[in-house]
């Protein structure tokens, strides 16, 4: 198989979350507005015949940061619907506090 790359699709679907901004690099700073940051977690061969790859696994982590948990909680939940409907799954998911703000970063897999 080729590589593959979700980035845009997955962008694409959380962008349609009202008061969501989505980025694809670390803020430098601390974000003013709630911000989904989306980076590849892995891929790898799930399964292979024939000497090729047959079935890829593909990984991301969508963190969202926030200033207030009821944000969080919202946009989480926005961000686990958006996802599942483009086929991922929820593999993990981790919260931490920061001075000013939240972080929550799921891992969402993906077969194909």
């Amino acid at each position: 198989m080729r590589a593959w790359d979700e980035t845009p699709r997955i962008t694409a679907a959380l962008e349609q979350i009202e008061g969501l901004r989505v980025a694809t690099a670390w803020p430098k700073e601390c974000p003013e507005e709630p911000v989904a940051l989306v980076t590849l977690a892995g891929e790898r061969a799930a399964a292979r015949r024939d000497d090729r790859e047959y079935l890829t696994e593909l990984e991301y982590y969508v963190r969202v940061f926030t200033a207030s948990s009821g944000d969080m909680r919202r946009l989480c939940a926005a961000v686990d619907e958006a996802l599942e409907g483009l086929g991922y799954a929820r593999t993990l998911r981790w919260e931490e506090d920061g001075e000013g703000w939240r972080q929550t970063a799921a891992r969402y897999k993906i077969y194909g």
